[in-house]
């Protein structure tokens, strides 16, 4: 019986540390979670900026087949 009850002990020692280890795991992968979110949202921004300025840039441009001509010709 105390054989049992020891055994029982150390099960019971085993499954604790896994609770534990998973729990830290846990809150380790919820920060990186955290941490890429905040980046591809950082990124979104940058880009939707970046879309902003090219369509600017393009709407700049003259239309094409409406190149201004050459007075000397």
């Amino acid at each position: 019986m105390d054989d049992e009850l020891q055994a029982l002990q150390e099960r019971i020692e085993r499954l604790l540390q896994n609770a534990r280890r998973l729990a830290d795991e846990n809150r380790r992968l919820r920060g990186e979670l955290a941490n890429a979110l905040e980046a591809r949202h950082a990124i979104e921004v940058r880009m939707t900026e970046a879309r902003s300025k090219v369509e600017a840039a393009l709407s700049r441009l003259p239309a094409l087949g409406a190149e201004p001509r050459d007075a000397a010709h």
